[in-house]
């Protein structure tokens, strides 16, 4: 039994309507997934053991592109986003034990590219969606900008959780005291993409920071 041209074109126009009813493309914008500043370096190692073990590392190997900053949120960031783009860019490709953020800003680092394939995908049934964001530091951001960003921002708002004794002191690492810092800005200025810029070095994410005692 043949099958007209018109009848093929309305089966095909109906398989695609069926497949947009569980899924779709959350935003036209591009998306990538980086490690919560916060995120203890035992938690990093096992992110950045799961994504190396699904995906290639090749480049944060030492003398590659993404090796410098040799740390683990930077490292652990790049793997992270990695297997978030290979696996579809859904929201659960970058939970990560809760320890992993999508960001609407772009990682890259210098010569380092962090991989992007576009916005999140996601099911109409997804829960926990949000137009809330927040402003967390650049994982691969230099300490001497870090700092720079913390003077700036505590400026401008109160800085006090992440004194010695604040709910935010610890961990101390300056990314962490940082994105804190920088958010806590970016949340006082109207949420503007230029008051998460910090020279570039800021990045808008779509889920909370915040850990513990801390509320970002």
């Amino acid at each position: 039994m043949s099958i007209s041209v018109s009848t093929l074109c309305m089966l095909l126009m109906l398989s695609c309507f069926n497949l947009g009813a569980y899924l779709k493309v959350a935003d036209a914008q591009r998306t990538w997934c980086i490690a919560n500043p916060s995120t203890s370096n035992t938690e990093l190692i096992a992110n950045l053991d799961y994504a190396c073990s699904h995906v290639g590392c090749s480049l944060i190997q030492q003398g590659s592109s993404c090796f410098y900053p040799n740390n683990y949120l930077h490292h652990a960031s790049f793997a992270m986003n990695l297997y978030y783009q290979r696996s579809g860019r859904h929201r659960s490709d970058c939970n990560f034990s809760n320890s992993g953020l999508i960001s609407f800003s772009d990682p890259s680092f210098r010569s380092c590219n962090y991989e992007t394939g576009g916005g999140i995908v996601e099911s109409h049934r997804s829960e926990n969606q949000t137009s809330e964001t927040w402003c967390v530091a650049k994982p691969a951001t230099e300490n001497s900008m870090l700092q720079e960003n913390i003077n700036f921002a505590c400026n401008h708002v109160d800085c006090t959780p992440i004194q010695d004794g604040g709910p935010c002191y610890n961990p101390t690492t300056l990314v962490n005291h940082a994105s804190f810092a920088m958010n806590l800005y970016y949340q006082t200025t109207q949420r503007t993409n230029t008051s998460c810029d910090f020279k570039g070095s800021g990045l808008i994410v779509n889920r909370n920071p915040s850990y513990g005692n801390c509320t970002f």
